[in-house]
């Protein structure tokens, strides 16, 4: 068996880090704007007037934050989530793969304290992306081609109690092998979703490769 690694760990921590260097930066502009403004009314002995001057950099700012607050409970959502459950053992009979080949994949992971599952889902997946111009943005779009998926119904898992899992998947014969362009990709991966009762999900995804060869 081969182990697989995450394909997706640094980037969570890096929206992590990206919300609180945004939200600050929202912070350090908005607040002497708003002091300024504050300032330039204080003279005025009209209330309404000194809100209404500080009621655009407020909002304005205020969205700037929001947004930043928005990528930093993103950021968190998979630390909070490894509060209960530890990082899970993937393995897979092979990595590299052929269409119409099958393989075993092996799916093992700790439970840290007593916690209610509501479902565990297993998928193997096949992601189209594709970048291109609009305007003068550049815009990103992806879709997932779900191939197989299996479900584990909701239970309780004691702290220290490990869920093992094995399930048989199989590339679909004549499915496109993995593609990478300049604007285009194809990639081949097995998502995991750890559904938890009034907690953050803990979701993992590990790439895998299918090579332009027939079984």
């Amino acid at each position: 068996m081969q182990k697989l690694s995450s394909s997706g760990g640094c980037g969570k921590y890096a929206i992590l880090l990206f919300g609180l260097l945004w939200t600050g930066i929202s912070c350090v502009t908005m607040l002497p704007i708003a002091g300024g403004m504050l300032a330039a009314s204080s003279s005025s002995d009209d209330p309404a007037s000194m809100l209404m001057s500080l009621a655009f950099p407020l909002a304005f700012g205020g969205c700037f934050v929001a947004v930043g607050l928005a990528f930093i409970i993103g950021g968190l959502r998979p630390i909070i989530a490894g509060a209960r459950v530890s990082k899970p053992e993937v393995a897979v009979s092979n990595s590299t793969l052929r269409s119409g080949e099958e393989f075993t994949l092996d799916y093992q992971q700790m439970f840290k304290a007593g916690t209610d599952v509501e479902r565990i889902t297993i998928q193997l997946i096949l992601r189209e992306s594709a970048t291109y111009r609009r305007g003068t943005d550049t815009v990103t779009v992806t879709h997932d081609h779900i191939v197989q998926s299996f479900e584990t119904p909701a239970r309780h898992f004691e702290g220290g109690e490990t869920f093992n899992d094995r399930r048989r998947m199989i590339i679909p014969r004549g499915a496109m092998h993995t593609f990478e362009a300049y604007r285009n990709k194809l990639a081949w991966l097995v998502k995991v979703k750890v559904e938890i009762k009034g907690w953050p999900d803990f979701d993992e995804e590990y790439s895998i490769r299918v090579l332009p060869e027939m079984v």
